[in-house]
């Protein structure tokens, strides 16, 4: 409980310094008072349901990211699909998340084909299709 604890207390802490926001801001936004927002931060309460769904709407993230649960991969990808409005994510999807999390240069590198016009992103990811295609052949 007192993971959980630290892990809620850090997360709304973030959250409102994230927002350049004061305990004051958030507590007249929630309609509390900033003593109330203060033992939320420093984990000497936790706040009740219908607090956590405020604080969720407020910042915009889920309650599980409030309280530190990791969605499993399932969630992730009804998630995702939701949001999306697609069914095409799958297992692969995530494991080329996973992916560009451990390789920032490589994010970076698609972030910047993506924002090319689209002729010049075509002509580059030929290319690079056909690279990786003559690789994954070669090493068979």
């Amino acid at each position: 409980m007192v993971n959980k604890m630290t892990k809620l207390a850090d997360h709304l802490r973030y959250l409102r310094k994230k927002q350049n926001w004061t305990q004051e801001d958030v507590a007249q936004q929630l309609n509390m008072s900033r003593s109330q927002i203060s033992k939320w931060e420093t984990g000497e309460t936790l706040p009740d349901v219908q607090s956590l769904e405020k604080l969720s709407d407020l910042y915009g993230v889920s309650i599980d990211f409030l309280i530190g649960r990791r969605p499993s991969k399932q969630e992730l990808l009804r998630e995702v699909s939701r949001l999306y409005k697609t069914e095409a994510i799958d297992e692969n999807m995530l494991d080329i998340i996973d992916y560009l999390k451990q390789h920032p240069d490589m994010e970076q590198a698609l972030h910047s084909l993506a924002k090319l016009p689209a002729k010049k992103r075509k002509h580059i990811e030929s290319a690079v299709i056909s690279v990786l295609k003559e690789f994954t052949k070669a090493m068979e």
